[in-house]
């Protein structure tokens, strides 16, 4: 087998790791991509309680993402507005804070998931965040619906090198990207719920306290201040197919990108902007 078919596998296998299907270029949605969504996120008076019960005053003030939309292609769009993920938003000096509500009908979760496990593997929510804008070191949360997680870090050796579709080149990511699931967001603070409706589950919700301290490092910085980070929003829907009884992965984005790619798509991440 050659070098570059070699490499080409590596590259695949790195891919499969991380939760990143390989795709074909002309399936992943090349060419120019739109602008990110930009989110004016206001600083709260009074931090939310993080218990998984989206009824505090603070989220009644927070910015909000009203859906999740398709990756790249619009595939599963259909489904996606019968299952829609809300994500609300709000700051203040010690954290960031995030809510997904997600309706569901078949919430599918492995109880025995430990923490830094791949939660993707089943239902769950994702950020990414990315504090300088750069691409060169950014953070990802993965939440399930029982509220295991997992945090990790990535980093780049180099300037990112994106394809037309935002992601990075397959090359580049097998020579310059690095990530750690040893990095702890040191005071994170999680719950999940579930949302009722007459009294049967009708879904789940997620809630996350983010401490600035914990991720504003390379910004030199232990809180958070007016300006703008990057970020992305993603939930992971697992549903089994009516036809096989096997699961099939339903993925929904703030900001689109290719299936299953937020992770190598720095890029495209949108924009928070915090305001006082």
């Amino acid at each position: 087998m050659s070098t570059h078919s070699l490499l080409f596998l590596s590259v695949l296998c790195a891919l499969a790791n991380c939760g990143c299907q390989a795709i074909p270029h002309d399936a992943a949605g090349e060419g120019q991509e739109p602008p990110p969504p930009v989110l004016a996120v206001p600083c709260v008076a009074a931090p939310p309680v993080i218990d998984g019960t989206l009824d505090d005053a603070a989220w009644a003030h927070a910015a909000i993402i009203p859906r999740l939309g398709p990756a790249h292609g619009g595939a599963g769009k259909d489904r996606i507005a019968r299952l829609p993920t809300t994500v609300r938003v709000a700051w203040d000096a010690n954290c960031l804070y995030v809510a997904f509500a997600c309706m569901d009908d078949h919430i599918d979760a492995d109880p025995a998931a430990k923490h830094d496990s791949d939660l993707y593997r089943h239902d769950a929510c994702e950020l990414f965040l990315d504090p300088v804008g750069d691409g060169r070191q950014y953070l990802e949360f993965q939440i399930s619906p029982l509220g295991q997680t997992l945090d990790l870090v990535y980093l780049l050796t180099a300037p990112p090198e994106y394809t037309a579709a935002g992601r990075l080149t397959d090359s580049f990511f097998a020579r310059e990207v690095w990530f750690f699931r040893e990095w702890e967001a040191a005071g994170l603070q999680v719950a999940s719920g579930r949302l009722r409706h007459d009294g049967a589950v009708t879904g789940w919700t997620v809630e996350l306290a983010i401490p600035a301290a914990a991720i504003m490092k390379r910004r030199g910085l232990n809180s958070f201040v007016p300006g703008e980070l990057r970020a992305n929003f993603a939930r992971y829907d697992w549903q089994p197919d009516p036809g096989t009884g096997k699961r099939e992965l339903l993925p929904m984005y703030w900001a689109p990108v290719a299936f299953g790619c937020p992770h190598i798509s720095a890029g495209l991440m949108g924009r928070l902007v915090l305001k006082r």
